[in-house]
């Protein structure tokens, strides 16, 4: 028991869930204006790093160390450079969301593009199919242009392979960002405490207190905490804290921490939610991400389905969803781009929804963020939080989230029927008949 607790204390995984317990938690402005997971906002970001001539002070450096990392992205000999260009403002010009990509760079002289999707997730082949389709209008719209795509994700650098696709992590532009600022002559005081807060931000997706290394460490120190747990079920706190000798009693609030996470098991608890939305009649839909310890359940019913397709979508364009971890679980509500031909009705019906929100009366409540693989979501509510599923056991967790779920679907005035009744009207249709895509699109 001594030798396997001192391994999971040495384990490089363990001391980062250390020192991040440790550290106090900072004001951050996205965090305040609810912005951290907005991809929108990531790219607006990106924008204005990548223009020489911006507010930022640092001139065309973290430009020219995107181009450099996007050529070793490329495999040798595969596809071509991005060609020597020169990196002066007047030759520069940055587009947001110009033919549907996120960020577009143009050098004017070479005649180049870059298009630059961003996901704030892992990559996917998805991906690939979405970024061929920008490519192919961009080449159509700039003839004579060299284009090159580039697809930054929380993926690792390497970890995925496209062709024609240069992938770049959201790691190592992090690293770049805070490389380009660690001097802190070229900026403003304010300049440099906005960067912080974003890198702060940004560097969540990589620290261990969740995601794959979380899990890892859960699984390659199995037993130790398995018997940590068993101690913990039988003589309680003071019990786990007994097997934790006084030489280590530094790391006692991490250990104990982990022991509690570790008596859940999400996969487990999804699939007992998912036996309960089969018996109210619901299809679902499950994925998982190994990157970041997620499990994700989502559900339609016969009359969402029915809604989704009044408006021109597939059946599971509009889909109820919930995700579960080892330190949360949450409740959302998702719009899904199941099919290319949905493109169109699906923007056309983001767009309604912008001008015309859930609620007027705070347009904010419902923002669409895009959460990678096609899907936005539009709610998002927090069911059982870090602390409370530290103190619940697993059969306690699996009954307060499904009261909470059979609560939530049932009741007259929760969201959820404040959701559905608005997806409803929308696709209402005084003379009882089902439109045609055609109307649906002209609607919407």
């Amino acid at each position: 028991m001594e030798a396997e607790l001192q391994n999971l204390i040495d384990d490089p995984r363990f001391q980062a869930y250390h020192r991040e317990l440790q550290k106090p938690r900072e004001f951050n402005t996205f965090d305040v204006l609810q912005y951290a997971d907005y991809e929108i906002r990531h790219s607006n970001v990106l924008a204005w790093l990548l223009r020489p001539a911006e507010t930022h002070g640092i001139g065309a450096q973290f430009l020219k160390w995107f181009v450099d990392h996007v050529n070793g992205r490329f495999a040798p000999g595969d596809v071509e450079p991005i060609p020597p260009t020169s990196f002066e403002a007047s030759n520069v010009a940055v587009w947001r969301e110009r033919d549907y990509v996120d960020i577009t760079v143009r050098f004017t002289k070479e005649k180049c593009l870059i298009a630059i999707e961003n996901k704030v997730g892992p990559a996917s082949s998805e991906h690939a199919i979405q970024i061929g389709g920008y490519t192919g209008k961009l080449r159509r719209k700039h003839e004579g242009h060299t284009v090159k795509s580039v697809l930054l994700t929380t993926s690792p650098d390497g970890s995925v392979k496209f062709t024609d696709i240069a992938h770049v992590s959201w790691e190592s532009v992090h690293n770049a960002i805070r490389s380009c600022f660690e001097d802190g002559k070229s900026h403003s005081r304010g300049v440099g405490a906005f960067v912080r807060q974003y890198l702060d931000l940004v560097e969540r997706w990589f620290r261990p207190t969740g995601g794959e290394g979380f899990r890892k460490l859960f699984d390659d120190h199995h037993s130790v905490l398995q018997e940590m747990r068993k101690t913990w079920d039988e003589d309680g706190d003071n019990g786990a804290l007994r097997q934790i000798p006084g030489d280590l009693a530094v790391y006692r609030d991490a250990l104990v921490r982990l022991v509690e996470e570790s008596r859940q098991n999400p996969k487990e608890l999804r699939q007992a939610v998912a036996d309960c939305l089969k018996r109210q009649g619901c299809k679902l839909h499950f994925t998982h991400n190994a990157t970041q310890g997620v499990y994700w359940l989502n559900w339609s019913d016969a009359n969402l389905a029915d809604v989704a397709r009044r408006l021109g979508c597939g059946d599971f364009s509009l889909s109820w969803g919930m995700a579960f971890a080892h330190h949360e679980v949450r409740a959302r509500f998702y719009l899904y781009q199941t099919k290319p031909e949905e493109q169109d009705p699906l923007d056309r019906l983001k767009r309604f929804m912008r001008a015309t929100p859930i609620n007027r009366h705070k347009p904010d409540e419902y923002p669409m963020v895009e959460s990678g693989y096609g899907w936005y979501r539009v709610y998002d509510h927090e069911i059982l939080s870090r602390d409370e599923l530290s103190d619940m056991s697993r059969p306690e967790v699996e009954h307060e989230v499904i009261r909470w779920l059979m609560d939530f679907m049932d009741s007259s005035d929760s969201e959820c029927r404040r959701i559905d009744d608005y997806f409803h009207c929308l696709a209402f249709r005084s003379d009882g008949s089902e439109p045609t895509r055609a109307d649906s699109l002209n609607e919407t």
